[in-house]
């Protein structure tokens, strides 16, 4: 599995759809799976939502796209893929009653082709939204020579969409073929964001939006580690929420195909902003009924015996020194470093960097679920990694430098229920 699609909560029900092989733990034949949540921890997969079909638009691939609720119907906007025509890409839909459960794909393009008057290379990942009566859509893209864009289409029923404008870009980012991948497009209050992903990275710029217009203020990197094609929704509460597609290494890629599973989705996250359109993000409050008993509340001291690898570790300590954290059996299953001494300050944890800036007090709230690390910090920064080590128990839990007395409170983590639908 890999990109998520069209995350919605609709009826008191969430529905994750994402790209997915049923066939192997490769980058092949690709379809939308399905799973349902009243909770966003527990869930349940339900029918492939969408498939290939032999002589459709999609014939070679159904790909990133989104789910919008139009009165009594849901309406399912993506990317198809094509490739005896010159630009594979198109943009197909398929409908649904509220249950999404059972979908109708159309047979012929919603969008054959970009604006034809641009020279341009990718079309692909729709995002949608409505703004009074008006449908709005954002298409990644790039023009050649230039770089990635992201296009502003608009409807009055969804069906008959009309070129508007480059919403954002030309970009200087390359990667890959330089398409801004996976747009998303949302309010924080204190700004407008807009999302995307490329060469690895998802970006987050924060703005002013007014009259169909966006004026980009600011750029940041929206998780760091392996954490990639972002899309976001509105939960129950009204909380803008992301998840994130979480990939394998690339030298696991052999394992992973021969053990039958590759790639899983982060945990949801709660993105806000700041007065300076600065994003943060934050864990799910829906997540904390993952805490089981409480294993440690102390101090972090060498050689400490903790249960593993299903663990949440929240460390707080002062960020002035360096030092380092090693969880571990018989290798380091996690290993991360604080080095305030780089230019904005550091932290790592196994093979991946994010920022962390020197400051009297931080705090680490570290999530070890199998071979699945996320870290969230007190700076609104967060870090995905990976363990591959060895996850036979007990595991020692030690800290050195900055890390050696600081205070430790350690849960055990509970495991979420995954069923198939009945």
């Amino acid at each position: 599995m890999n990109d998520p699609c069209g995350p919605i909560w609709s009826d008191g029900v969430y529905h994750l759809f994402y790209q997915w092989n049923p066939e192997a733990a490769i980058w092949d034949n690709m379809h939308w799976g399905h799973a349902t949540s009243v909770d966003l921890v527990n869930w349940v997969y339900q029918p492939v939502a969408l498939s290939p079909q032999r002589e459709g638009p999609d014939r070679d691939g159904v790909f990133t796209g989104d789910v919008v609720v139009d009165q009594d119907r849901a309406v399912a906007i993506y990317t198809g893929f094509r490739f005896d025509r010159a630009q594979p890409q198109l943009q197909c839909v398929a409908s649904s009653d509220l249950s999404m459960v059972h979908w109708r794909q159309r047979t012929k393009p919603l969008l054959a082709n970009g604006p034809d008057h641009l020279k341009i290379g990718g079309f692909r990942d729709p995002k949608l939204w409505k703004e009074g009566e008006t449908w709005v859509m954002l298409v990644g893209s790039k023009i050649e020579g230039l770089g990635g864009v992201i296009f502003r289409y608009e409807s009055a029923d969804l069906e008959t969409w009309s070129f508007k404008r480059i919403f954002y870009g030309p970009s200087d980012l390359r990667g890959g073929d330089d398409v801004l991948e996976c747009p998303d497009f949302f309010d924080l209050g204190t700004c407008h964001a807009l999302v995307f992903s490329i060469n690895s990275v998802v970006h987050v710029i924060t703005g002013r939006y007014a009259k169909g217009q966006f004026i980009p203020a600011r750029q940041d990197v929206l998780g760091y580690g392996g954490f990639y094609a972002a899309r976001s929704f509105l939960d129950a509460k009204g909380r803008r929420t992301v998840w994130g597609w979480l990939p394998e290494k690339p030298w696991q890629a052999g394992e992973a195909a021969a053990r039958g599973w590759s790639g899983v989705m982060s945990y949801p996250r709660v993105l806000t902003a700041d007065q300076e359109g600065k994003v943060s993000s934050s864990l799910h409050p829906a997540m904390e009924t993952l805490l089981g008993e409480e294993i440690l509340n102390g101090t972090l001291s060498d050689g400490m015996n903790v249960d593993g690898p299903q663990v949440r570790i929240r460390v707080q300590f002062a960020a002035m020194t360096p030092g380092s954290i090693v969880f571990a059996h018989t290798d380091r299953y996690l290993h991360l470093d604080f080095d305030p001494t780089t230019p904005h300050g550091e932290f790592s944890c196994n093979e991946d960097h994010a920022p962390l800036p020197k400051m009297p007090s931080a705090s680490l709230d570290i999530y070890v679920d199998g071979s699945v690390i996320e870290i969230f910090t007190s700076s609104g920064t967060t870090l995905n990694a990976r363990a591959y080590g060895n996850p036979s128990r007990p595991f020692t839990l030690s800290g050195t430098g900055c890390f050696a007395g600081a205070k430790c409170v350690i849960h055990a983590l509970l495991p979420a229920t995954f069923r198939f639908a009945e």
